[in-house]
């Protein structure tokens, strides 16, 4: 390369645009997906707040029910059927979104008797970009939201005349 030639590719400036779109573009783009995920991080703590008011209204619906329509379960049970039902409501709102799957977990609590009835779900939320999350802090996130409604149970007994008595509202804890 002669000395001529040296200074012309020096002072050359036809892809100096180019260079200056690709410094401008990436923090850009950088900005917009991760401004992008907060919004779909929000979205997602949305979704977890409702699925948590629903379980705590299945619940309060579900459990006192008469244990003929739960394979014999007993009132006042977070076991079996009774409990497949309120997840069932839980899955059907956390299924909106593709964030999330179906290892969500969902637990109650309550002081007894005619004391409200709180329902805590935990449901990991599936980032879309884990390699660009400095929102979400890496492929996924938990989320956890509790929702809280009056429980007043049944105070019958659900045994038919005739029948052994069967179990009546006592208030309980889950």
């Amino acid at each position: 390369m002669t000395r001529g030639s040296l200074a012309r590719v020096v002072i050359d400036t036809r892809g100096a645009v180019f260079v200056e779109q690709l410094i401008a573009f990436l923090p850009v783009i950088f900005f917009f997906l991760a401004s992008w995920q907060l919004m779909e991080l929000c979205a997602g703590d949305l979704i977890v707040k409702r699925a948590a008011s629903a379980a705590a209204r299945a619940a309060v619906v579900v459990l006192p029910d008469d244990p003929m329509f739960y394979g014999g379960a007993p009132v006042n049970s977070f076991a079996g059927a009774r409990k497949r039902d309120i997840e069932l409501a839980v899955a059907m709102i956390l299924a909106v979104s593709p964030h999330f799957s179906d290892d969500f977990s969902v637990t109650l609590s309550s002081a007894g008797g005619n004391q409200p009835l709180t329902a805590t779900v935990r449901a990991p939320f599936h980032c879309f970009a884990g390699w660009v999350s400095l929102v979400c802090g890496g492929a996924s996130r938990t989320l956890q939201a509790s929702a809280r409604h009056v429980y007043q149970g049944a105070a019958f007994d659900y045994a038919l005349k005739g029948a052994a008595p069967g179990p009546v509202n006592g208030g309980g804890s889950w």
